[in-house]
């Protein structure tokens, strides 16, 4: 088989415009060159695309079934066309992302789906670090952007921010402890139990009890707090979620007297030599709709 692009192009085109002619015209071609093209097509196949005994073309059942085979060839000779474009003017694009440990990752995840979409060529990396790392990595050019949750240190020179939006906080423990057990808790229930901190160098400012332990994921913290080692302070959406499942059902959130839940401020830091703007932008934009979008609707977007 010597089919060419050009031929699948024709007869793709012929059967959206449902006429030869009218092909033409939206390929900028003679009707003769189109017809030529799909009869070569045909020629090249050894079956009919198009059952020409009426007025008008019309797709046989053999076309009709390499019709959307057609579509995914030329798509993919689009994609090979703009990535060597892509190549030969720079446009191939890297992006190395950090986010800390305790931000859902749903939010950055679809921001990043999204813009493969727009950006086919766009590749990097994603990586799960602790507070101080993201502001290291993104500091030093390790990566070009991270998200933040929380209190921010001195703002690094070579680096700009941008408040997203806030998430709710709450504590849980095991249904079974002996602060699962409270209907109320306060601070001083806090603080004669074990807590679970996550391991940054600022987590020692919360600590209620000289009796902890240190984890770097939040979902390792809930876990070990279903299994009664101790509460600890996670997204309030999360839990809520992850409460509902069978296997953990002793997790339990805390009711607190007299105490509201718990904000904190989401940033999105990058470093300011990274030159693409328009991916910084984009990815800006859908991020803040979507925290703020959670932070309305914890239940279903955590």
């Amino acid at each position: 088989m010597n089919w060419t692009i050009e031929q699948l192009r024709a007869f793709v085109t012929a059967a959206e415009k449902g006429s030869f002619s009218a092909a033409g015209r939206a390929m900028g071609r003679a009707q003769s060159v189109v017809s030529t093209h799909i009869a070569m097509l045909e020629d090249s196949l050894g079956v009919e695309l198009f059952d020409r005994s009426s007025r008008s073309p019309v797709l046989t059942e053999a076309g009709r079934a390499l019709l959307p085979e057609a579509h995914a060839v030329l798509r993919q000779s689009y994609r090979f066309d703009s990535c060597a474009v892509a190549q030969y003017n720079g446009d191939a694009v890297r992006l190395n992302v950090v986010i800390s440990h305790g931000i859902p990752f749903q939010g950055i995840s679809e921001g990043l789906a999204s813009l493969s979409e727009q950006y086919p060529f766009l590749s990097g990396s994603f990586h799960i670090v602790s507070l101080d790392e993201v502001w290291n990595q993104v500091s030093d050019g390790g990566a070009h952007m991270g998200l933040v949750l929380g209190q921010l240190p001195e703002i690094k020179k070579n680096c700009e921010m941008m408040c997203l939006g806030q998430m709710r906080y709450c504590l849980v423990a095991s249904r079974n402890s002996p602060l699962g057990q409270k209907k109320h808790v306060d601070m001083d229930d806090l603080a004669g139990q074990r807590q679970i901190l996550f391991n940054t160098s600022r987590a020692q400012r919360y600590l209620l009890n000289s009796q902890y332990w240190e984890v770097n994921d939040v979902l390792a913290a809930i876990y070990w707090a279903s299994l009664g080692i101790g509460w600890t302070a996670v997204p309030l959406g999360l839990a809520r979620r992850i409460a509902r499942d069978e296997s953990m059902k002793n997790l339990v959130i805390l009711d607190m007297d007299n105490m509201a839940l718990a904000t904190h401020n989401i940033y999105l830091i990058w470093n300011n030599s990274f030159s693409r703007r328009d991916i910084l932008e984009t990815l800006c934009r859908d991020l803040k709709d979507y925290y703020q979008r959670a932070f309305e609707q914890e239940d279903n977007m955590f």
